[in-house]
């Protein structure tokens, strides 16, 4: 059971890679990128509920992620008529930035790199995966999507500035007995 976790992520990988074969906008396309998303959800489950988490685990499966998202913002944007607007970018940069402090909050406040698995994370994790099904497959441009991001990336700032520990499973700022902790 616990090499499962990392036989998943290794799918994702040699999944994403496929991606590179199939035309953007089939349907073979799409169902090779929700099973990159099934497995991404599955090694995660299954790492934590069946107590398989190992740091190997988590850096490959890190890396799955990284190949996986690289490989889709390059079908987005060299194999697809994806066009987006300077409003989207600006907020993308406004996000990124964000993200970029709260990462230097974490490393300096708490010593080390980490990003939280808040519920607004999670969210987050999912609109940008589904973008792609909504702009490419059925022409619904999700910029409702950019909100959720921008949210999930200030309720995170606002944990670490507040809270006096670091805690990486944190779910929510709305569970103040951590923050004490």
């Amino acid at each position: 059971m616990k090499l499962i976790p990392n036989i998943l992520s290794l799918a994702r990988i040699a999944l994403s890679v496929l991606l590179l074969l199939i035309p953007a906008a089939s349907g073979l396309f799409l169902i090779i990128y929700l099973l990159c998303g099934l497995t991404d959800i599955a090694d995660g489950y299954i790492a934590r509920h069946y107590h398989a988490a190992t740091t190997f685990g988590a850096k490959l499966d890190s890396l799955a992620d990284f190949i996986f998202w690289g490989i889709v913002i390059y079908v987005l944007l060299f194999r697809t008529d994806f066009k987006i607007n300077m409003f989207i970018i600006g907020i993308c940069i406004i996000i990124a930035a964000i993200r970029l402090m709260n990462f230097i909050i974490t490393r300096y406040k708490f010593k080390q790199w980490a990003m939280m698995h808040t519920y607004g994370n999670k969210l987050t994790g999912l609109a940008l995966f589904l973008i792609y099904p909504f702009w490419i497959y059925w022409n619904l441009a999700p910029y409702f999507v950019i909100i959720i991001p921008l949210l999930s990336a200030l309720e995170e700032g606002v944990i670490l500035l507040i809270s006096k520990s670091y805690d990486v499973n944190r779910k929510s700022i709305w569970e103040f007995k951590r923050t004490l902790t």
